[in-house]
């Protein structure tokens, strides 16, 4: 009995481990370089900082205490608080993110690594590094802990806004660093934020961003043909007619990456030089072929 308990308990983490090997290893990869940033390129020039992380590096420039524990510490209480309205999976991996992040924080501050001269490049790159990491953890649906848990939480209990109350919990975190840091550091941690939201974003857009192809040309089963055949895609059609001239066309649209529909706009134009081509920027798509809809 015991041995059939064993091996059945053995068969759900082979699957589960199966399933998040890519999570284990963005959000591994992720949190080293949040935590790099943390501690080579915030913490030494005293910014100001935001969530949690920001408390931590409050509390490091106050009282000296390391920002890992603020973070281990503070994200166990979090999480024990939230843990009964939050997925299982998103309180595993957010626990995992913040234990790693404690560790590599203590880890990272073992070394001494040089100063810039110039504060606003370190303030940039500590956004762009930081802001990478972090970005890699939510790509694969985990979070870095923090605010992230308060307002998560408080969101499915009280139906607060997300975007609203973040912003908020933020704002009152930076005006507290204003006893602690000058202006200066505190004007350059709200650069360093800027530019770590701004990372975050191209960083999730940048894994799905497609090219939406529209064709309307009076070839559309050579152009079809190609699409499935060749391209090994699919693609709609659909069916209209010129404002202008009142001729039926057959429009053809098709999402592809960035190589793929310069291929079929080279195509396109062979078989039909006179053909119309619209090629327009896609964020993110969910399908067969694409993102699956349990990853979002």
């Amino acid at each position: 009995m015991l041995t059939r308990l064993s091996k059945g308990l053995w068969l759900i983490m082979r699957d589960f481990f199966r399933r998040e090997w890519s999570t284990f290893c963005l959000a591994t990869i992720g949190t080293i370089l949040m935590s790099f940033a943390i501690v080579a390129l915030t913490v030494p020039y005293r910014f100001a900082g935001a969530g949690l992380a920001g408390i931590a590096l409050l509390t490091k420039y106050v009282w000296d205490i390391s920002p890992a524990w603020v973070i281990a510490i503070g994200n166990i209480f979090l999480l024990a608080w939230g843990w009964r309205v939050l997925s299982p999976r998103f309180v595993l991996w957010t626990l995992y993110v913040s234990m790693l992040t404690s560790a590599t924080v203590a880890f990272f501050e073992l070394f001494q690594y040089p100063m810039l001269n110039d504060m606003l490049l370190a303030a940039i790159l500590s956004g762009i590094l930081g802001g990478l990491g972090i970005g890699l953890v939510f790509k694969v649906g985990s979070s870095t802990g923090g605010t992230d848990v308060i307002v998560m939480a408080a969101r499915k209990r009280w139906g607060v806004d997300v975007g609203m109350y973040s912003f908020y919990i933020n704002i009152t975190i930076l005006l507290f660093s204003w006893f602690v840091v000058d202006i200066e550091r505190l004007l350059l941690g709200g650069i360093l934020l800027y530019v770590e939201s701004l990372t975050i974003d191209n960083v999730l857009k940048s894994f799905d961003r497609r090219k939406q192809v529209s064709v309307i040309t009076g070839c559309p089963d050579e152009v079809r043909r190609y699409i499935v055949e060749v391209m090994n895609k699919s693609a709609t059609l659909i069916k209209g007619s010129g404002a202008y001239t009142g001729d039926e066309r057959t429009m053809i649209m098709v999402v592809l990456n960035r190589r793929q529909a310069m291929e079929l706009k080279r195509f396109v134009v062979s078989v039909d030089p006179r053909a119309f081509i619209v090629l327009a920027d896609v964020a993110e798509v969910v399908g067969e072929g694409f993102k699956h809809w349990k990853h979002i």
